[in-house]
């Protein structure tokens, strides 16, 4: 990915896929050039924090956009790490 998320998309749901296929739905907090930095959705939870992980650009195969995504969007395909890495 040759740069940074749109700056809309803090604090929204995104899904998160790795290479291997697997991944996650969380919430965007904001990226960097080193990655992305997520919280945890968890709707039936007694916790009052949410937690947060960095998810390093090397790892992420894409992201998509859950709060808004129109049908047949790929979402944002990780096909290079942004400069500097």
């Amino acid at each position: 990915m040759a740069g940074y998320l749109p700056k809309g998309w803090n604090g929204k749901r995104v899904t998160v896929r790795f290479g291997s296929g697997r991944g996650f739905d969380a919430r965007l907090v904001g990226d960097n050039a080193g990655g992305i930095t997520v919280e945890t959705i968890k709707e039936d939870t007694d916790e009052e924090h949410a937690r947060s992980a960095f998810v390093p650009w090397a790892a992420v195969r894409y992201i998509q956009l859950l709060d808004e995504a129109a049908e047949g969007d790929p979402g944002m395909q990780v096909t290079e790490k942004p400069p500097g890495l």
